[in-house]
This record gives C-alpha cells, structure tokens and sequence, in this order.
C-alpha cells in the first residue's frame, strides 16, 4: 500500500505539472494570437491610411493621422508617412519602386510601430512585443485633354466655307456667332446622352454608343439640346442646314475606362466641358465624305486678281480620339491637311499686266501631345496639374503643281519642280522654292490648377517658326525666264521685279492660310491644347 501511495503521489505530481504546462502553453497561445490579431489589425489600418492618403499625397501626413486617429491609435510616436512617386516598372526590385518625394507625387508609403502588451506572459519575460506594418498606395491620375482648336479669332466666311464642306452643310454664321460658340461650354457626357436619345441607343454604354456613327445635322442638334441662350440658337441654325457628313464618334472621343459606363451615367461620375465649337470642328475634320474642299475667294484680297483654295484631310491616327482621357504615356494626334492654293495675279507694266499664275501647295503633318506627368487634385491644387510634351507637325510650303489623286494620297509625299507661272508667247518664266518647318523636340507644355481651372489653352510654337511662311518662300523663289527661247542671267533687273510682284501677295496667303488650318484646330508651326481636368481613381495597394 505503501508504494501504491507512493505511485499515486508521483502521479500526482504528473497530473499537477503536466496541468501547469498545459496552462502555460495555452497562455502563450492566447499571447500569440492576440498578438497576431493585432498584427492584422494593425496592418489593416496602415493600408487603409496609405490607400487614404494617397489620394491627395501633398495632405498625407494629415489624412494618415486621421485614419490613426478614428482607429484608437496613440500616434505620438511611431508613424512615418512619407509622401513620392511609385514606379510600377517590374525591372527593378520591389523595394525600389517607391522614391521618397519623388515627383510628380503619386504615392503614399506608411509605416508604424508600436509596443504590445502580454496578457499572460508577463511572467516569463519582461521584453515588451513590437508590433510594426508597412503599406504602400500609388494612384494613377487621368488627364482629359484634347489638341487643338483656335476658331474664336477667325474670319467667319473662310471658316463658313471650310466647316460647312466638311460637314456637309452650309453654315453662315458670323465671327461673333463663332466666339458665341467657342465660349459655350458643354458637359460632354450630356452631350453623348442626348446624342444616343437622337440615335436611338437607349441601353447599353457609351463604348456602344462611340461605335456607331452620327450626321453632322444629329450632332449640331444634339449639342442645342444642353446649351442654352443665343448658344442654343445658333447651334439649332446648323442643325437645320442639313443632316450632313456622317462622323465616326470613336474618332471624336477617347474615353477610356469611363466607356464602361452606362449611356445616361457618365454626368454624374465625371465633370468633362469642352466647348460647342470645339465638337463641331473636330466633327468636320473626322468626318466622313468629301474630303477636298475647294475655295473660290475671288478677288476680294488685295493684289490678287483671283485665287482657287482646295483643302484636304487625311485620316487621323486610328484609336486617338479628338478629347481623351489619358494616363501618362497616352497621345493625341490631329488630322494631317493639304492645302492647295492657285493664286492669279497681273504682271504689272514690267510684264505688260501679263496675268501670272502662282500654284503652291502646303502640307501639314499630324501634331502630337503626349501625356509626360499629372498629379491628382489636392487642397492646393484643386484641379490637379499636367505636363504634356507637344511637337506641332511638320510643314512644308513649296510651289509647284498638284493633282487631285495626289492631294488625297497621304501617304506619299508631294512633288517639288519647276513649275510654269507665266507661258506667254514670248517670256516664259519658271519658279521653284520651298520653306520646311520642322520642331525636333518636344516642347514642354505645364497646365498648373489654375489654368485648368480657368480652361486656359496653352500653344506649342516651333523653334524654327518664320515670322510669315509665304513671305520667307517668296524670298527663296529660285525663277527660271526666259525671252525669245534665251535664258535671262539670275541677277537680272527682271528677275528682281518678278519677285517684288510677287512679294505683296505674302500678306494675304497667309491670312487665307492660317484661317483656313485654323478652321479644323491647326496652327502653321504651332498646336493649342487645353486640359480640362484631372480626376484620380481610387488608389491600389502596391508592392
């Protein structure tokens, strides 16, 4: 019995130690989950501070305190929030993708830690537990911008007569009606909703409604539909004249994931205004149909007895439409345009008041705006900033002597010969010459919030620019006369009075010139664009 007891003791003592190392195991486990559930705890809340303030990175530190804040945190110590620029480039190791005050800001980095506490392990060990989480959000700001368009300052008959060829309508409005419309701005996603209503899209998105095609007439009409006053009544004169050209929408508007949307929802996701006249010119550029527009302006410009202008658009780059919305990377082009010019003028008493026939043709490449940076709206920059590189197209102006077929082919370039300006019976007399304008580099274009906010236009001029085109052609004109079958020397007194002939049409080209560009949103040797806002999406963790 005596042993019995004696084994039932030691087993005694079993049961006991065995008991308290069980609690002692279950109470670290308690220590450790609740340690873990404070981790998570913990963790979450640093995301959720990161993904707040990066939202608006220059008010990080305050939007970062709050999340703290409202989740019982003591923030006197411990929170670092720094605010820089996330690059997403999956060449460089994790760890170096965020750069501290990198600009432009587009990303929060925050990082805590605190001292936890042990609820039973206290009395195995006095170190205190740090907890500690790190988060990092980026967000990607969404430019809407569009390149082109100076119409307000134009002459309206030139303008009636281009516009209204594109369109396929006769226009006769006068320049004031024109600075009418450049100033009436239109939320363009109501546009688009009265649009669809026109065309009977009643379901479906908006890429639905960008994939089908509109007249010119639907468009006008559905414009008058949200503008209002003396707007609104002009806009229902062009709609009257016509149904028009018939315009492919994917062409007008690039409106990236807000496509998605549905038809009738856009206006209350997103605040896009641009204005009246900006929708009609990009309309008459991309639109459908004769794509050659002959001009007679007769001889209602000084020293011109009468002078023939033929316009032609080329295609623009396919999925760039007119108004985008772009992150950075995204482009913009416009249309490529010809110009081909016949101007008729008298010799005077030098050449008997033969009459001189001066052909010319301008060619005009695609401009281009490329989105380079963009910071999202903040408190103090509530309509967020852009950067945008923009290189106007190439030009050139040459004499010489075109045909129809080759004015539409775009794809090859124009020819440059002697061409014949006078073939009389006894002087003929032959020119040759052009002047190139040609920018390299992009130039740099900074849209602060300001000038988004007043939706100021900002203008690209080449570097290499002349102050007139014709004029620095005219000065370059190589001229070949000759008299009785003999060829006059170079530095002859009639070679020199053929050019000062010639020399005060310069003037007048160029105004007809620029109008005529202008009437379509392009620039000899410059490209306008305006930004008309930034929006942010909402932020995503990142690694």
């Amino acid at each position: 019995m005596n042993l019995w007891r004696d084994e039932s003791g030691n087993m005694a003592i079993l049961f006991a130690v065995a008991f308290s190392l069980f609690g002692v195991i279950g109470a670290i486990s308690i220590d450790v989950a609740t340690l873990y559930h404070a981790r998570r705890m913990l963790q979450s809340t640093v995301d959720l501070a990161a993904i707040t303030a990066a939202a608006a990175p220059r008010d990080a530190v305050a939007l970062a305190r709050k999340v703290f804040l409202d989740a019982g945190y003591d923030i006197s110590s411990g929170l670092v929030v720094e605010a820089g620029r996330y690059e997403g480039d999956k060449r460089r190791p994790p760890e170096d993708r965020f750069i501290p005050n990198g600009t432009p800001l587009n990303a929060v980095r925050v990082s805590f830690q605190h001292v936890g506490s042990y609820e039973f392990g206290r009395a195995f060990t006095t170190s205190a537990p740090v907890i500690s989480a790190q988060g990092t959000a980026s967000v990607t700001p969404e430019v809407q911008f569009s390149l082109g368009s100076r119409l307000a300052s134009l002459n309206g008959g030139v303008v009636n007569g281009a516009l209204g060829s594109l369109l396929g309508t006769t226009i006769s409005l006068s320049a004031l009606d024109y600075s009418g419309l450049a100033s009436a701005d239109v939320d363009v996603f109501r546009f688009l909703d009265a649009l669809a209503q026109r065309l009977h899209v009643t379901a479906g998105s908006y890429d639905t409604l960008l994939r089908s095609e509109a007249r010119a007439g639907d468009i006008a009409a559905a414009l008058s539909s949200v503008a209002t006053g003396a707007q609104k009544l002009l806009l229902d004169t062009v709609a009257r004249a016509g149904p028009g050209n018939i315009v492919p929408l994917a062409k007008l508007f690039n409106l990236d994931r807000y496509a998605r949307l549905g038809i009738g929802s856009g206006a209350a996701v997103l605040s896009l205004k641009t204005s009246a006249l900006d929708i009609l010119s990009a309309a008459a550029a991309v639109a459908d149909g004769s794509k050659q527009v002959s001009l007679g302006l007769g001889g209602n410009l000084p020293g011109i007895a009468a002078l023939t202008v033929e316009l032609a658009i080329g295609e623009p780059a396919q999925g760039s439409g007119w108004l985008s919305i772009g992150h950075a990377g995204d482009v913009v082009r416009t249309s490529q345009a010809r110009l081909r010019i016949d101007a008729q003028f008298l010799g005077g008493l030098v050449l008997q008041n033969a009459l001189l026939r001066l052909p010319l043709w301008l060619d005009l490449a695609n401009a281009e705006a490329v989105i380079t940076a963009a910071t999202c709206p903040d408190s103090a920059n509530p309509h967020g900033t852009a950067d945008i590189a923009v290189v106007p197209g190439p030009l050139t102006l040459a004499v010489g002597q075109v045909g129809n077929a080759q004015m539409r082919d775009f794809a090859a370039p124009l020819p440059l010969a002697p061409t014949r300006i006078l073939d009389a019976v006894l002087l003929k007399i032959s020119a040759s010459g052009q002047v190139r304008v040609m920018q390299t580099t992009p130039i740099p274009l900074h849209f602060s919030s300001d000038n988004i906010g007043q939706a100021r236009r900002k203008t690209a001029r080449t570097s290499t620019m002349v102050t007139s085109l014709t004029q620095s052609l005219v000065n370059s004109l190589s001229l070949n006369i000759s008299v009785l079958g003999l060829g006059i020397a170079p530095d002859t007194v009639l070679i020199q009075a053929v050019k000062t002939l010639i020399s005060p049409l310069a003037v007048p080209l160029d105004a007809v010139v620029n109008a005529l560009l202008s009437a379509l949103g392009l620039g000899v040797g410059e490209a306008d664009l305006r930004v008309y806002g930034v929006a942010c999406k909402t932020p995503v963790l990142v690694g």
